[in-house]
């Protein structure tokens, strides 16, 4: 099978590590690939050259690793949305699940309005501050992704520190969002397709004093900061049967109504101290490094991380198979 990675070939502001983290990646696919006797090319994306769209045509398949353009994720749904017009079967999530999700706003609006429980929030406006806002808040940039903007600042415990750090937001991005801060456990939930992997939580006993237990950028993308240190994954988490149905029963409920069960994705969820579990994000798309989140629920699960590759090219064949015939037989009744 011929096999395109598809991957953001970055911008001269990235960081040497930046690249790395990227490149990493599109390397560890594709020897998976070839150890599996796949035909793989490399086709990095950036700003203007459309050379790639070309060339995907001749794919049997292409392996979506592209989180954006030039490093600015608003591109990402763009690449998808071209894929999906293209009529080439691509991994991940489709256009819809990954426009919406990546504009936190808009994905909570809609869970919500389907019962789901999600913390107060709003959209934050210039020179305003949310009238009786619950306290604590978090804000941060809506329509980024990869702890994009969050750091211990960005949660606010008054009006005045709040509406400083919506100001300094929206001087960096078009659209901030302002969320209740839920105190207690956070937790993933990882998805291939319809397959739900173990839940797997972040714990934050070793974060230095001060600052405030969130999964933040130093501690998503600076190893050996005090917030990577202070932030260590347990999977599977060690929960008490009846709070893991009830993670697990929220996190299906959210990837399903927001993905339609198709790629794969990670929930990610906090509980209070009453045991109330709410969706922070429904992520389309993670990180898919062999070090990275879901392909440790992967391994607890029983998968290899060849296996976790394998199953998410498996998932997009066959929902790929599925929509063509789908397709096939709706044209037959339409001609009939």
């Amino acid at each position: 099978m011929k096999v395109a990675i598809l991957y953001d070939a970055g911008s001269d502001e990235w960081s040497p590590q930046d690249v790395a983290a990227v490149v990493g990646n599109v390397h560890e696919i594709r020897d998976v690939l070839r150890r599996r006797g796949h035909e793989v090319e490399l086709m990095p994306v950036r700003l203007g050259d459309f050379r790639w769209l070309s060339r995907i045509r001749r794919a049997d398949l292409v392996f979506n690793l592209c989180e954006g353009i030039n490093g600015h994720a608003k591109y990402e749904e763009m690449v998808v949305g071209i894929l999906e017009l293209a009529g080439v079967p691509f991994t991940g999530c489709r256009t819809w699940p990954t426009t919406v999700c990546h504009r936190k706003h808009v994905a909570n609006t809609l869970l919500a309005a389907a019962g789901l429980p999600v913390p107060v929030f709003t959209l934050a406006q210039a020179n305003k501050t949310p009238a009786e806002f619950p306290l604590p808040a978090i804000v941060k940039p809506s329509a980024e992704d990869a702890s994009v903007g969050i750091d211990n600042g960005a949660v606010c415990t008054s009006k005045r520190a709040l509406k400083k750090r919506v100001a300094l937001m929206l001087e960096q991005f078009e659209e901030v969002l302002v969320q209740e801060y839920v105190a207690g456990r956070e937790f993933n939930v990882g998805f291939v397709g319809k397959r739900m992997l173990p839940i797997a939580e972040i714990r934050f006993d070793g974060m230095p004093d001060g600052n405030w237990p969130i999964v933040g950028y130093a501690a998503k993308w600076i190893p050996g900061s005090p917030e990577d240190e202070g932030t260590q994954p347990v999977c599977p988490a060690e929960v008490p049967p009846d709070l893991a149905k009830r993670i697990a029963d929220v996190a299906r409920e959210a990837w399903l109504h927001m993905s339609g069960g198709e790629g794969y994705g990670r929930v990610d969820i906090r509980v209070n101290g009453e045991g109330q579990p709410y969706v922070l994000e429904v992520n389309p798309c993670p990180d898919l490094s062999s070090n990275a989140g879901l392909a440790r629920m992967g391994r607890a699960f029983g998968w290899s991380y060849e296996d976790l590759v394998m199953q998410i090219v498996d998932e997009t064949l066959t929902r790929s198979h599925s929509h063509r015939a789908a397709d096939a037989l709706v044209s037959g009744v339409s001609a009939a």
